[in-house]
């Protein structure tokens, strides 16, 4: 018996000899390491197929020729201004200089696809739910070669700041031109043709049961009255 537990004592030993141990370790990390690579290896030659919400994405920014930011609305419209300011000395009145513009800008809304949220797709069975984000104003500009000045005078002593009312001349009909967009329902306009634009691209992908819910703009998109 006392042999057989000198043997035993003496095989543990050598199992525990810092050689053995560092060659177990070895073998260990080398185990690991090349499992590593052989997963890499595997993501690489056969990468996981795209999540169908990608695949969504994808589809309707190559039909729109990479845009994500969607234009469907647009309208033109022109508005006249006036500005003006006076010169006083104490209550003493001594004149006032007057600008009278007319501003013609464009405005187009739209939705940025990029936002929009794809809540399920069953590619199988052709069907398909998405929600458009809100519709924003994408773009607001004065057309400066339509745009001019109707008047301008200075009474009496006035100051000269045609330059500084022009700008701000220039500022209001751009305010009023928005409002004016706002009022002729633009950004409603914008939700229904994107939502239109958007069923057609998957209805050419083979997508049969087609949901697509709107938003509202968000708050401060327009101005309140």
């Amino acid at each position: 018996m006392t042999q057989n537990k000198s043997l035993a004592t003496s095989v543990v030993e050598k199992l525990l000899h810092p050689l053995v141990l560092s060659s177990v370790a070895v073998a260990a990390i080398a185990a690991f390491q090349a499992d590593r690579w052989s997963k890499q290896l595997t993501r690489i030659l056969f990468p996981p197929a795209p999540a169908p919400v990608t695949e969504v994405k994808s589809l309707l920014v190559n039909r729109l020729e990479g845009k994500t930011e969607l234009k469907t609305a647009e309208v033109s419209l022109e508005t006249v201004v006036k500005t003006s300011q006076d010169r006083m000395l104490g209550y003493l009145y001594l004149g006032e200089t007057t600008v009278v513009y007319q501003g013609v800008g464009r405005v187009s809304a739209g939705v940025d696809l990029s936002q929009i949220d794809v809540k399920s797709v069953d590619r199988s069975q052709g069907h398909i739910h998405v929600t458009l984000p809100p519709p924003y104003l994408v773009q607001l500009d004065l057309d400066i070669e339509q745009s001019a000045v109707l008047e301008h005078h200075r009474a009496w002593f006035a100051p000269n700041v045609e330059t500084d009312l022009y700008t701000k001349a220039q500022t209001m009909a751009l305010q009023k031109i928005r409002a004016e967009a706002c009022q002729q329902d633009l950004l409603d306009r914008a939700n229904v043709e994107a939502e239109t634009l958007v069923r057609d691209i998957l209805e050419t992908a083979k997508y049969e049961a087609i949901t697509i819910d709107t938003q509202a703009p968000t708050p401060g998109t327009c101005p309140t009255s």
